[in-house]
Formats: structure tokens, sequence, C-alpha cells
């Protein structure tokens, strides 16, 4: 066991830097070597990241769940929402609500888990990879009506799976923390479209505020430390008021980038160094896995990969037959988006930290492991797709 964290950030460090460049050898996306290297060090297996370095990991943790959601509140442009149109919406908030209502009723009614737990792995599984489907078609140079639509959904889909989860999670909390009546159910119902309220407006009242300063602006160095300098304190003012940090960033994202013609140029300052951050986060996900825990889930996780894949194809022809897409769209576009790391991840630690305990630490576990699959196999889904729609071009 190594107690001393400034070591085990270096170990974290320089492993990665070869696992990165073993999962390009092996084809595997970078971000699933992460999880694995950090299932590897865990205290369940070589015991290389402490449990009491783990423990003192939320400082990080919401620093990088804050640029996740800041990242996707740029896809929620008017500009991105007209381009995309209605098919990419109609496609997104289907291909969305499917697994969440799937992975819901399966959860709860086959594995005979919770109601307000089924929500949370229903909630989890809306979300997809944006990463690794971006990556597929770069590398195979993709081109076509099936590769725009798909770009797009992608592009916020996330998004809506970020609004599902906030409600997910808060009437889970509901029932841990409080009981099943319907005086507790409604007065949470009530907390959470504040929470909502709150963390839109807390997100947007500071967009203003940080547009009115940019003018202040004047190099690039400058533009990083006052975007990470808003961001951090839309994180802090989320944590205080009991806000969402994930909506809260999102909405910040969003109001910023339909607020402000240079927008582009803040996203892309905080891309100058988010590799080392989200680099650290997904090892110590991967770290925080209890093998012990899995190890009774594994009927639970097989379940969540086959109902949400089930979830994704089928909400996705729903989605692209309402708006009558081609046949490509419909048949292919829902394996196209089974691919699931960062914000799903994300999501899991966030109800790990907040419903806690046995639940807590089975749907990390669960979401772990099923994210390492999604993304060994996702990426030859998406592959499988663009070529079933005659759109690669190697």
């Amino acid at each position: 066991m190594i107690n001393n964290p400034i070591l085990s950030l270096a170990i974290i460090f320089i492993l990665s830097f070869f696992f990165a460049r073993l999962a390009k050898k092996l084809k595997i996306p970078t971000i699933t070597a992460y999880v694995v290297l950090g299932i590897l060090l865990s205290p369940s297996l070589l015991n290389l990241i402490s449990d009491s370095f783990l423990s003192k990991t939320d400082f990080f943790s919401n620093i990088v769940l804050g640029m996740i959601a800041f990242a996707l509140g740029e896809s929620f442009s008017l500009g991105v929402l007209r381009r995309v149109g209605r098919l990419v919406v109609a496609i997104s908030i289907s291909a969305s609500l499917f697994p969440w209502l799937l992975v819901t009723l399966a959860t709860w009614l086959i594995f005979n888990k919770p109601f307000y737990i089924a929500l949370v792995f229903g909630a989890i599984a809306a979300a997809t990879a944006p990463a690794a489907v971006v990556m597929v078609t770069q590398e195979y140079k993709s081109k076509g009506e099936f590769t725009d639509t798909l770009l797009g959904v992608v592009a916020i889909d996330d998004a809506w799976a970020l609004v599902i989860f906030g409600l997910s999670l808060s009437l889970a909390n509901s029932f841990v923390h409080g009981g099943y009546d319907f005086f507790s159910i409604t007065r949470d119902l009530l907390k959470t479209v504040i929470e909502i309220g709150g963390s839109f407006l807390s997100g947007a009242l500071i967009a203003i505020i940080f547009n009115k300063l940019s003018r202040f602006i004047n190099t690039m160095k400058e533009r990083l430390i006052y975007t990470l300098g808003f961001l951090f304190l839309v994180i802090g003012l989320a944590i205080s008021f009991n806000f969402s940090i994930l909506l809260s960033c999102m909405f910040f994202g969003a109001v910023l980038s339909n607020t402000n013609q240079k927008s582009f140029q803040f996203f892309d300052a905080l891309r100058e160094i988010d590799t080392p951050l989200y680099l650290i986060f997904f090892v110590l996900a991967g770290a925080s896995l209890k093998i012990s825990v899995l190890s009774t889930a594994m009927a639970l996780t097989a379940g969540f990969i086959i109902f949400r894949t089930i979830g994704k194809v089928a909400g996705s022809y729903l989605g692209a037959k309402i708006v009558d897409a081609s046949s490509a769209i419909k048949k292919y576009m829902g394996l196209a988006l089974i691919p699931q790391a960062g914000v799903a991840l994300a999501c899991a630690l966030i109800a790990k930290h907040s419903i806690g305990g046995f639940w807590g630490d089975k749907i990390l576990a669960v979401t772990v492991a099923s994210t390492v699959i999604f993304e060994l196999i996702g990426p030859g889904l998406t592959k499988f797709s663009l070529g079933k729609a005659g759109e690669i071009n190697e």
C-alpha cells in the first residue's frame, strides 16, 4: 500500500502514459485503458492507490465533473440546434428516454431492486460517449447523412442524460433519506424542481457576469485563468446551495455559448489542460471499483448492458421513424450510440457519494464494469453501423 498521495499520482501518470500507448496498439479507447489501470491499482487488487487517498478525491472529482458538464453546455447553442435540426433532436431525446425506461423497469421488475435504485441505473443508461463515436468517424473518414446525424445526436445526447439523471437522483435520495409517503415524495419533487431551477439561474447569472467582465482579458493565459475562476465559482456555489454541479455547469456553458460570440475561445482554453485532469478522473473511477461488490452483481451488470443496448436501438428507431428518416438511420443509428464512458462514470460517482453505502458501491461497480464492456464493443458497433450506411472511406 502507498499512503503518499504525490507518489500515487506519479504512478498514475507514468503508467497511464504506457497504458495509452498500449491502447492505441490494441485499438481500444484510451478511456477504457485508464479505467482498467485504475482497477488494477485499486485497493481490491494491487493496492497501489489507498482507500485513504480515494476518500480525499471528492474535491478533484467535483472540478472534473464541472469541466465535463461545462463542455457539454457548448452543444446547446442555438446555432448547433438549428444546424442539426429536428431529426437529431428527435433521435437524441428518444434514445435517452428509452434506455432510461427499459433499464429502470428491468432493474426493478426482473432483478428485484428497489425502484429508486432502478431509476438511477436507468438514468445512467441514457448517456453516450461522444469521444469514442467521434474518434471512429475520424479514423474511417466517414461522410454522409448518417455520419452528420450521428455526430449531431452525440453532441446533445448527454445533455438530456444529465437532466434525466438530476431528476432520478433527487427522487432516489427522497426514498433513501426520507420515505415512501406522499408528502415526502411531493416535497422532494418540489426540491428537485428548485434544484434544477437554481442550477439554471446560478449558471445563467454567472454567465452574464462572465460576459460583462471578459472585456478585460488580453492574452490566452488570462483567458484560461479567467475561465477556470468562473467555473470554480459555479461549482462552489452549487455545492454551497445544494444545486447540481453537473446541471449548473452545463447551464453556465449553454448560456455562455448563446450570449458570447467568442465563447468557443473559452471552451478551447479549457481543452488545453483537460487531458491530464480527465486521465486522473478515469483512473480514480476505476480504482473506486470494489471487486467484492461487483462479484455479487454480475447478473445485474449483464442485464444493464442488454437492456441499455435494446433501449438505444429501439429509442433511435422510434425517433427516426417519427421524423421519417432514411432506412439506414432507422436500422443502425442505435448501434452506433452504444459507446458509453465519461458522463456515465461521472453520474455513477455522484450517485455513489450521494446515496452512499451498499447501493452507492453497487451503482459504481455496475457502471464501471459495463463501461469497460461498452467501450470495448461500442466502437466496433459504430464502425459496423457506418459501414452498413455506406459511409466509410478508408
